[in-house]
């Protein structure tokens, strides 16, 4: 349990910090702003903290799809408000309407990013064990034919 969180956190931690220089990037490019060095262990540190949750929920073995749905509700919910706090935090930005409307697209896309990553992973994870599934159970069962 421990070794699969510690793994999760650092897939999250990776995807989520990417993500975040990615709109980072944008936005300092369309706005013109300069970046200080500062700001990069701040993304980094954010990256970490914004990771721990999503590297918790993990943790969870929801076998019904409606309570699974309920807790990535309120990861979002947490994620987005962590974001709000660290941004404010850090000073980034003031927190206006339309700041808000701004970092809500940001969490939604850093979001989004984050599980394309994870299914694009995963799914080449699950094609590697059953193409490793189907060599074992050609052998075996050839084994098999052999013996009759």
């Amino acid at each position: 349990m421990i070794k699969e969180f510690i793994v999760s956190l650092l897939h999250y931690f990776v995807n989520i910090t990417t993500a975040a220089l990615i709109v980072t990037a944008v936005y300092m490019t369309f706005s013109g702003q300069q970046m200080e060095s500062v700001v990069l262990w701040e993304i980094l540190l954010s990256g970490l903290i914004t990771a721990l949750p999503s590297a918790s929920l993990v943790c969870f073995d929801a076998k019904n799809g409606r309570i699974l749905l309920v807790l990535w509700m309120i990861h979002f919910i947490l994620i987005f408000f962590i974001t709000l706090i660290l941004l404010n935090v850090f000073g980034w930005c003031s927190l206006t309407p339309m700041s808000v409307l701004l970092i809500f697209l940001a969490v939604v896309f850093i979001y989004g990013f984050t599980c394309l990553v994870h299914y694009i992973v995963d799914r080449k994870h699950v094609d590697l064990m059953n193409q490793q599934l189907k060599k074992r159970y050609m052998k075996k069962t050839s084994g098999d034919n052999n013996r009759i």
